[in-house]
């Protein structure tokens, strides 16, 4: 799984970009991880780009959801296999901890274990939600992709999923409209400008390293090639947060913002 994938969820999003010309830009420059989603309702632009790109399938990694444990699981699963226009999925999620998740994650297993989806996990899903989860379940989920920034990260959960072997996937790395509710961004805040200009690096570079540094992953979403290879651009071993650095990030969570 890489560890950047390009998003193309903008349902809180007042700028839309078509879905396939964010992943066709993603894929020209050498992105391979791509994230939709059953609610994203672009499945079929995302397949159709994919297969314009000339990249191989086996060579792209697709994750996408389901909706709640209330839903037709059987039914969503195979609806994304034909807008996505493949036999198999690298990752499908639960999107939300709504409902029976123990039934849902049955049928999960039994498309896991006939490799239709190589693996599986879930979105959005807390401490106590996981708990609920692995009492039953076979398999253990291989993600929990959450909301998770320098303003928000639950780290009782993210602390839960490395004692499990869960990766940790951020979501809204840059921030969200919970953060920009509180008027908090990392393009304006002074700790986050001070420590790029340390480095010469561009904000979204810092925010988006605190993250790799704590040892998980994220996915970003924008249409721009340009800020799409500026966010890709976090392994150069010259750019690493100090300890210092990182403790400083850490803090600039609150915990209004943490709900």
């Amino acid at each position: 799984m890489p560890l950047v994938s390009i998003g193309t969820g903008q349902i809180f999003s007042v700028k839309h970009a078509p879905a396939a010309q964010i992943v066709s830009n993603w894929l020209a420059q050498g992105g391979r991880g791509i994230d939709t989603a059953f609610t994203y309702w672009n499945q079929a632009e995302v397949g159709e780009a994919i297969m314009k790109s000339g990249v191989a399938r086996k060579d792209i990694f697709i994750t996408t959801k389901v909706m709640e444990c209330i839903s037709p699981v059987k039914f969503y699963i195979e609806y994304n296999l034909k807008k996505l226009n493949t036999t198999y999925l690298d990752l499908l999620l639960i999107h939300e901890p709504v409902g029976d998740c123990s039934r849902t994650w049955s049928v999960m297993e039994d498309y896991h274990r006939r490799g239709v989806l190589r693996a599986i996990g879930v979105s959005n899903f807390n401490r106590r939600n996981l708990e609920g989860l692995l009492k039953s379940a076979k398999t253990k989920p291989a993600v929990n992709q959450i909301m998770y920034n320098v303003y928000h990260h639950d780290d009782e959960t993210i602390k839960y999923c490395k004692q499990n072997n869960i990766t940790v996937q951020a979501y809204s790395p840059l921030g969200s409209w919970l953060a920009k509710k509180f008027r908090k961004s990392v393009f304006g805040d002074p700790a986050v400008k001070e420590i790029a200009a340390s480095h010469n690096v561009s904000a979204a570079q810092v925010a988006l390293k605190w993250i790799v540094q704590r040892g998980d992953i994220l996915t970003v979403m924008s249409a721009n090639k340009t800020h799409q290879a500026n966010d890709a651009d976090l392994f150069d071993s010259k750019f690493v947060l100090s300890d210092s650095e990182m403790n400083t990030l850490n803090q600039l969570s609150t915990p209004t913002l943490m709900v």
